[in-house]
């Protein structure tokens, strides 16, 4: 019992000089007033996404390209927006209506439309046309059947210089064309039909009132030289069918009258087709272009050289 008691007594003597007393030195309490240092946050990686859409303007010196794009799925709807592809190799080949596609790069602070490509190149009525060749402001003012031609100078495949006021009295077809044009179905195409027009033509005495005209719209390749070989190797002999070319200038100031558009591009000349039948006064009588430039026959444009010549 004396132990039992000893013991108690002494834990209790503990409490009341330990537990019970005021610590000499109090913690300090935390001043709620401080603010907690701030961290610092990584900034988001940037998000990408498909872009699809169709040129509306364009600023070749700036690089600012206007583009009409779809609905891109989870972040912007269907937009015309400015797009900065300065630098960009694919600028110098843009033309406004190109649809094209790209991945654009949404960043904290700025997008970026990278990786851009042309897939499917704008219509010719679309391109740029102007008195150098190179920009397209409107459609072309084409002219009316009964209307007079404007006269204009070509160099003919011989070298010898010409206007289309020299051919009075003859009735003209007259197409336009280049000689390095890739595409079958384009010149390659007039080349063909035109052939065969002389081929059936040639024989006949009515070829001396008809004259084919193939109109080169690209002079820094189509020299003289250049189109009496082409003429040779498609068997044009003139008079009855002769190449020329015109200068940028000269195409100005008639090509769109006729329907003409086109625009060179890094690799080749976009262009339409158009094909004109001029009479023997300077008028025009007929005017194939645009997707009606390639469509029409052989057998229906004798019919037409056949109405407005005289006989035989």
């Amino acid at each position: 019992m004396f132990r039992i008691w000893h013991v108690s007594l002494l834990t209790a003597l503990i409490c009341l000089t330990g537990c019970g007393a005021q610590p000499q030195n109090p913690p300090v309490k935390p001043d709620k007033t401080e603010k907690p240092k701030s961290v610092e946050a990584k900034p988001a990686a940037p998000k990408q996404y498909k872009l699809t859409g169709v040129v509306r303007e364009i600023d070749k010196e700036s690089g600012q390209v206007m583009i009409r794009h779809d609905e891109i799925p989870g972040y912007m709807k269907a937009m015309t927006m400015p797009f900065d592809l300065k630098g960009k190799e694919v600028l110098a080949d843009l033309f406004v209506g190109d649809e094209v596609e790209g991945v654009l790069v949404v960043k904290a602070d700025d997008i970026e439309l990278n990786d851009v490509v042309i897939t499917r190149p704008a219509e010719p009525s679309a391109l740029n046309f102007g008195p150098n060749g190179l920009e397209i402001k409107a459609k072309p003012a084409t002219l009316l059947p009964g209307e007079e031609v404007p006269d204009f100078k070509v160099t003919l495949q011989d070298g010898t210089p010409a206007k289309l006021s020299d051919y009075r009295g003859k009735l003209v077809v007259l197409t336009f064309i280049y000689t390095r044009c890739p595409l079958p179905n384009f010149c390659p195409l007039m080349d063909r039909k035109f052939g065969e027009l002389a081929a059936r033509l040639q024989p006949l005495p009515k070829a001396d009132q008809v004259r084919l005209l193939s109109v080169s719209f690209d002079p820094e390749h189509d020299t003289p030289a250049v189109l009496a070989s082409h003429a040779k190797s498609r068997g044009a002999k003139m008079p009855l069918w002769t190449y020329a070319v015109a200068s940028h200038e000269e195409l100005g100031k008639f090509g769109p009258k006729l329907g003409l558009m086109y625009g060179p591009t890094e690799k080749e000349i976009m262009h339409n087709l158009s094909t004109a039948v001029i009479g023997p006064d300077g008028k025009l009588i007929r005017l194939d272009y645009g997707t009606a430039g390639g469509a029409w026959t052989a057998d229906d444009m004798m019919g037409t050289i056949y109405k407005f010549t005289s006989k035989p």
